[in-house]
């Protein structure tokens, strides 16, 4: 056995020979497969990119990522089960990969994710003549899937991934595949004046044939009945356990809150907008006008007014009005409001971890983030909120956790996640990694200036004083006056220790973290 052999389990790996042997008894593996699995051996526990991957079996030829795909089928049919059941190389979507050596601990979580079922709701197809109507279809579905992420024993993928194949003819096998679910609901809804018909099908995702399928002909006031209708035989066919608590509150735990139609209606056209690709000022402005008309309908309804808090949170942050710190201030009042009408509600406690965020009020962050999960353990953005609180306050490796698991519940809005999870790597000193995660965040969004920063320290620390510079470069292109304290140094770091390892990276790259200033020269 060579110096570089590695075992693992009942397996050796000896890249010199480009051998796989398990229990002494050679694996049929090829070339591909001993190199890929080398390199995930290497850095085991830690997310490989799919572009480190694919330089490490293929040497830097470019190759398609189904080349990829195909020699990690192969190297899990040749690995079989690990200990746990499970698989030995986990998929991050959209990402990468990793090498599991799970503690007994840990292998109890993976086993105790693997047993509960998956699912993906679609946007509704609205098949009535107003084109304008299809914020009522979406609205519907949202709500179905804001009834069943409450459930402990179901996995539900988010809004905002289950929504990008609004409008696309995709195959139910490629949405769950890419998704990671084994279930897919999709259907229709007309909306005639004040009817409603209402199609919905559940499929099974492996094999795209139907489960279940029924049509609602109801009035409107009975929509919220149908989305428990639906949401209630969901249930049933999967066989989900609910919990005592769930038992008495579900699936009325997620109800509208409004009988006024009107209301509803200004609400679900507000958070249409608000959830659109587009954001700016403008759209700001609309969709606040949309959630104030929405109270002045029903004073008493809370969602607009949870709503409506997070547009102006997201005003303060973007500097969307003249006064940003007032935005922030009636932002905290709009939630308490919204909170106060409804308890129950996971949304308006995450909203209130969002604004305690931008107040560095620490310990409501992590109360209100706590309440929200325990409310809707599917909530992607408070899995986030409460990894980001964790890596800002010195524990990483926790955060990391949070992160990758609000990843596999939103894969396709993975890119503010990614950009966290790259950090978080930083702070824990796996710079291999957060540098690889913070190049691939840069990918998604190319106008980036934070990640490009956090990413030249990362170099910085790694000794890469060349490729530092060069990313700095491209940072001070794209924002000309950037500067450490107003950049990174206004992130809410609780640990100092991590701010600090962040600015020893820049100046360990040499490089100029203030810009100079006319008064400088003088």
């Amino acid at each position: 056995m060579s110096k570089n052999a590695t075992v693992f389990g009942p397996f050796t790996l000896d890249p010199d020979k480009g051998t796989l042997l398990r229990q002494g008894e050679p694996v049929a593996l090829g070339r591909r497969g001993i190199l890929l699995l080398h390199a995930l051996l290497a850095r085991p526990g830690e997310i490989l990119t799919k572009t480190e991957l694919m330089d490490a079996g293929w040497h830097g030829n470019v190759v398609e990522e189904s080349n990829l795909s195909v020699q990690v089928a192969l190297l899990r049919k040749a690995l079989g089960p690990s200990p746990d059941g499970g698989e030995w190389i986990a998929t991050v979507p959209r990402i990468g990969y990793r090498f599991l050596r799970p503690s007994l601990e840990q292998e109890a979580k993976v086993a105790v994710q693997q047993a509960k079922p998956s699912l993906a709701v679609l946007p509704l197809t609205s098949l009535s003549t107003d084109t304008e109507q299809e914020y009522f279809a979406d609205g519907l579905a949202e709500e179905i899937i804001t009834m069943l992420s409450k459930l402990s024993g179901l996995v539900v993928i988010a809004r905002s991934s289950s929504f990008a194949y609004k409008g696309k003819s995709v195959d139910i096998r490629t949405i769950a595949s890419d998704l990671g679910v084994r279930f897919v609901l999709a259907g229709s809804v007309r909306r005639s004046g004040n009817r409603l018909r209402i199609v919905a099908q559940l499929s099974d995702g492996e094999t795209g044939v139907h489960q279940w399928a029924e049509s609602y002909d109801r009035e409107l006031a009975d929509m919220i009945a149908v989305q428990e209708e639906v949401a209630r035989q969901i249930v049933g066919e999967l066989h989900i356990a609910l919990s005592p608590r769930e038992v008495t509150q579900w699936p009325r735990m997620a109800s509208t809150g409004t009988k006024d139609i009107a209301a509803y209606d200004c609400f679900l056209r507000g958070r249409a907008m608000q959830r659109g690709a587009t954001q700016n000022g403008d759209v700001f402005k609309r969709t606040s006008e949309l959630f104030r008309q929405a109270i002045k309908q029903d004073p008493g309804y809370p969602a607009p007014y949870a709503a409506l808090a997070m547009a102006m949170a997201h005003a303060y942050y973007n500097r969307w009005t003249d006064d940003p710190d007032c935005a922030l201030t009636e932002a905290g009042k709009l939630v308490e409001e919204a909170i106060e009408r409804d308890p129950n509600d996971a949304f308006p406690h995450g909203v209130a971890a969002l604004i305690s965020m931008y107040r560095k009020d620490f310990e409501r962050w992590e109360s209100e983030v706590e309440i929200s999960l325990a409310l809707n353990p599917n909530f992607a953005p408070s899995l986030s909120l409460r990894g980001t609180l964790n890596m800002y306050s010195g524990k990483p490796l926790t955060a990391i956790e949070d992160l990758e698991r609000a990843m596999r519940l939103d894969p396709l809005f993975s890119h503010l996640y990614l950009h966290h999870l790259g950090v978080a790597h930083l702070i824990a000193g796996k710079y291999q990694t957060a540098a690889a995660l913070l190049r691939e965040r840069i990918l998604l969004v190319p106008e980036t200036d934070m990640s490009r920063a956090y990413l030249a320290a990362t170099l910085g620390l790694l000794g890469d004083r060349q490729g530092a510079w060069q990313v700095w470069q491209e940072l001070k292109a794209i924002k000309p006056d950037y500067s450490f304290t107003k950049g990174i140094g206004q992130a809410p770091f609780r640990d100092p220790a991590g701010l600090e390892r962040v600015r020893c990276g820049l100046l360990a790259a040499g490089l100029d973290l203030e810009p100079a200033t006319d008064a400088d020269g003088l």
